[in-house]
């Protein structure tokens, strides 16, 4: 018994040596204070209670009243962080002070308090880096790093409470704490050269649903100078070739009239539940306008993770609750549109589970820019982008699973009215089903594995899939190896009126892309020699999908909500042969044996029993 309790008290010391004694909890609540500082010396709090401030006196020990407070206490020159790496910030919310144009307590502020620079009545950031007269820089500092066993931590109120309404939703209405952008604020969370940082149950946006940056015609132009700067914020969450081993969890970033995270990564990025949507430019734009590819051994992993409406401006306030874009742009008027968009990028893994790319004014996934060495994309979606549903690449001796996937190839959707969206939320809008409107545009490379396994795609596109390779005649090495898929082709004759096609299910850009199938479903394809000799596990049938719409459309909306389920007559049930690493569905049941071919496996009831 003696020498039991000497191992847990041994245990529990060397637990204590391990902890950052130094660690402390700063807190921001609207019913705290101002700062303290040798220069502030008659603020009101030291930011280290979870506590109100109680009416009077200096340096109380009690709560911040604004975010700002944790970096900049309002004189020149005092500027930088009074946290250290692996502290811990709790924001509940802010309260504005009487200066403050378009207050929203309490929601908290980022950038100026008004349009008219920097004055005895607007003192933050006078003496930001870039930010003294200019609100492009008025954001927090680099946010001290923490390490691997102490991270430095942002959170919301929720985060630290263990109960933010999970953001896997939209549209979303939880308990996160919102920090919003404006008067030409350039970023509105700033995680530039931090690492081993985690940033939780925080909503980034800015309230605009006025001007827009990127588009034309704009019903308004954003302008930024002082005095006269509109009320916006440029992109919501910045990185550079620094930033790493970070953790975002429970994040919604929204309505910004660039980007809602800019700028490409420097190691491990964890995004767990994170909104992505209607922003101006882009979703992620990887590209910082300068030759900086990501470092090696940069990595993504997401789960629960959307990008939506990016490339069009958000209301403010919000009114269309299901598609709450006030103007949209493509390519074609001065928008861009991707969701991620890895330009000139590459990336050693990337993990999508439970990803949705939707409604996007260009690509749906991160695009031919960016060489990823090893990418999974498993029980994910993907429709209404468009561009390419599907688009990516790779190095050599890279591996690819596209797993559990559920894909709508149509384009054009954005061209019709949507649910729940404006009536003239696309009247800048014109094209649809760029890059020849292909589903997947993808390459890979030499001594590469591609797998495609229980995937379930349709679509009017021009072509399913349309393979390539990153050096010509380089991929006779690679394989291509598509197993229990369902490709089903929709004819839309307004797609192509001159040329009422339906889809071509293979387009190989290169000579060198071989494929091999087995226990696949592929029906209603341009050119598509059914059965194929000397493969009987390859069906050329109907699969037959619960409520499934005439293959002929007559509208876009005809594919809207579209169900994946298989019913009881399809011939993809129990026809597919196990796959390893696919034991589940999509939605995570058990795989049958023998499986069904497609992203699920049915879910029928047996008969009643005869008595």
């Amino acid at each position: 018994m003696v020498k039991s309790n000497r191992g847990v008290l041994l245990s529990f010391l060397l637990a204590i040596i391990a902890l950052p004694l130094s660690a402390k909890t700063w807190y921001v609540r609207p019913d705290g204070g101002t700062r303290y500082s040798v220069k502030a010396p008659a603020g009101q709090c030291d930011g280290k209670a979870d506590a109100r401030y109680p009416g009077s006196g200096v340096n109380r020990h009690c709560a911040y009243n604004d975010v700002r407070y944790l970096w900049d206490d309002g004189t020149l020159g005092n500027w930088g962080w009074v946290i250290a790496g692996g502290d811990t910030v709790v924001v509940e919310g802010c309260a504005a002070s009487a200066n403050q144009m378009n207050p929203s307590n309490p929601n908290c502020r980022i950038g100026y308090d008004n349009n008219i620079g920097n004055s005895a009545t607007n003192t933050w950031c006078w003496y930001a880096p870039g930010g003294y007269g200019n609100n492009q820089g008025c954001h927090n500092p680099t946010i001290p790093a923490g390490t691997s066993a102490a991270h430095t931590r942002i959170l919301g109120l929720c985060a630290y409470k263990g109960n933010c309404t999970p953001v896997n939703t939209y549209p979303y209405t939880g308990n996160l704490t919102q920090l919003f952008g404006g008067f030409g604020d350039q970023v509105v969370l700033n995680l530039s050269g931090t690492q081993y940082v985690d940033v939780q149950g925080l909503e980034i946006t800015s309230h605009n649903g006025a001007c827009v940056q990127y588009g034309s015609p704009a019903p308004k132009r954003c302008i930024n100078q002082n005095p006269g700067s509109s009320d916006y914020a440029n992109n919501g969450i910045q990185t550079d070739k620094s930033s790493a081993n970070i953790l975002l969890q429970d994040v919604y970033v929204h309505g910004l009239t660039a980007s809602g995270l800019f700028g490409p990564i420097g190691g491990a990025i964890t995004m767990t539940r994170v909104f992505v949507g209607f922003n101006g430019f882009a979703g992620w734009n990887f590209d910082d306008g300068v030759p900086t590819p990501d470092a090696v051994g940069s990595s993504i992993a997401a789960s629960y993770v959307t990008m939506k409406g990016n490339g069009c401006d958000e209301q403010y306030p919000i009114v269309n609750s299901q598609f709450p874009a006030f103007a949209c742009y493509d390519s074609n008027s001065g928008g861009f549109g991707d969701s991620w968009s890895g330009q000139d990028t590459t990336l050693s893994s990337f993990t999508c589970d439970h990803c949705i790319q939707a409604y996007n004014t260009k690509d749906g996934f991160i695009g031919p820019h960016t060489a990823i060495t090893h990418l999974t994309i498993t029980n994910s979606e993907s429709y209404g982008n468009m561009g390419q549903q599907w688009k990516w690449g790779a190095p050599p001796n890279s591996t690819t699973i596209f797993a559990n996937n559920l894909t709508i190839g149509n384009c054009r959707r954005m061209s019709a009215a949507l649910p729940g969206a404006p009536s003239n939320y696309n009247r800048y809008l014109s094209l649809y089903c760029r890059a020849d409107g292909d589903v997947f545009s993808f390459y890979s490379a030499a001594h590469s594995t591609v797998l495609f396994a229980n995937n379930s795609t349709i679509g009017y596109s021009a072509t399913m899939f349309d393979l390539n390779c990153q050096t010509k005649n380089t991929c006779g090495t690679t394989k291509y190896i598509f197993r229990n898929n369902i490709s089903l082709g929709f004819l839309n004759p307004k797609y192509n009126p001159t040329n009422a096609n339906v889809p071509g299910l293979n387009y190989f850009g290169d000579s060198s892309d071989t494929i091999t199938a087995d226990h696949d479903v592929y029906y209603n394809f341009r050119g598509h020699y059914c059965p194929w000799v000397g493969h009987p596990d390859l069906l050329c049938s109907n699969p037959l999908f619960v409520n499934q719409p005439p293959l002929t459309l007559k509208n876009e909306s005809e594919l809207d909500n579209f169900n994946f389920h298989l019913s009881a007559a399809s011939p993809a049930i129990g026809h597919g042969i196990a796959v390893v690493g696919v034991p589940t569905d999509y939605d995570g049941a058990t795989r049958s044996n023998p499986p069904s071919i497609g992203a699920f496996e049915p879910n029928l009831k047996p008969p009643a029993q005869k008595k």
